[in-house]
């Protein structure tokens, strides 16, 4: 039996092996889930004497603040920049090919395509798809597959691949923090991993500006008590204002979502396009079980987890009125 009972996983494995260039590409605007399986995959495929090309599809293929640290980062390339003679193009934390972004077009037309990911609802969209949505992060599910291919972990890989584990299963206080999660991070300490320094950098290294941004968000938060609802937003003239990226932004949900009189929370951020962002996140009420925001962002054309998930709407009045349809009948406990 193939490792998580997947049909395509002993293929991939071969067809990794079997491959010389390989484009390897996350999804747009990436996390540190994204970004940690995206370098893992690059260093460790290297490491076996392959050529890689680690990209994403939107511009530019920067790592946002938080994640310069990772070992890799000067690897990265623009998508243009993929030659046409590759072998493979492996998609990592998309679960649909549009999150992609420009690589979507050049990751279609390639066969074979791998597909790895952990989101509910993926569409498959890949050649070989190896989509676990039982595990706590792509880089659980990658640094398994990379163990099967042949690769020694070293430590530089193992910092990828566990900042990729800590911030999808938000320091392991997640219920995707399975027993399996936290052995692999135990096995990719072992490495040499800087643990306090990644936690540090990630989660504790926001420049002074943001603190200005957190406390227009927090002025403004709205707390619908009857829906156990509570929302802010954030728009392009705060970040000018204020002189934070929007890379700079993904905490801001953790702040919102902290207040015990909420189930569900929500962070609306301005786009270039003028429309907006929504982040949502979900976690246990008093009366009754968690609502899965995953299923509302997937009805507006989103994606993501059952209690962390996003999508994209055109203003926030038309997008609080249409989470709070979701709301309205939660199911008894």
């Amino acid at each position: 039996m193939s490792r998580y009972d997947i049909a395509d996983w002993d293929a991939t494995v071969d067809t990794i092996k079997n491959a010389q260039r390989i484009a390897i590409a996350c999804h747009v605007n990436p996390d540190g889930d994204a970004l940690g399986s995206l370098l893992g995959t690059s260093l460790a495929l290297r490491s076996l004497g392959k050529t890689t090309y680690p990209t994403w599809g939107s511009e530019p293929v920067v790592p946002p603040p938080s994640l310069m640290f990772m070992p890799g980062a000067d690897s990265l390339v623009p998508s243009p920049a993929i030659p046409d003679d590759i072998d493979l193009v492996v998609a990592l934390d998309c679960g649909a090919a549009h999150r992609l972004g420009t690589v979507e077009k050049l990751a279609l037309a390639s066969d074979p395509l791998i597909n790895i990911d952990h989101h509910p609802g993926n569409d498959e969209f890949g050649t070989l798809n190896v989509v676990v949505d039982f595990a706590s992060s792509t880089a659980e599910i990658v640094a398994f597959l990379l163990k099967d291919v042949g690769v020694e972990l070293d430590h530089d890989i193992a910092t990828c691949l566990y900042t990729g584990v800590v911030t999808d299963t938000g320091r392991f206080q997640y219920g995707n923090s399975s027993p399996e999660t936290l052995r692999l991070a135990a096995d990719l300490l072992s490495y040499g991993v800087q643990a306090p320094q990644i936690a540090l950098e990630v989660f504790e290294s926001a420049p002074f500006t943001y603190l200005k941004l957190l406390g227009r968000v927090l002025e403004r938060a709205s707390l619908l008590e009857e829906q156990r609802f509570v929302y802010s937003w954030i728009t392009r003239k705060d970040l000018k204002e204020t002189g934070v990226g929007a890379d700079e932004t993904d905490l801001l949900i953790d702040a919102v979502r902290a207040t015990r009189d909420a189930d569900v929370a929500a962070i609306f951020k301005e786009q270039k396009d003028g429309n907006y962002r929504v982040s949502l996140r979900s976690k246990s009420g008093p009366d009754s079980p968690p609502v899965s925001v995953g299923e509302i962002a997937r009805a507006y054309g989103g994606g993501g987890h059952e209690l962390a998930a996003g999508y994209t709407a055109p203003d926030v009045e038309s997008a609080v009125k249409g989470i709070l349809k979701h709301l309205v009948d939660r199911p008894e406990s």
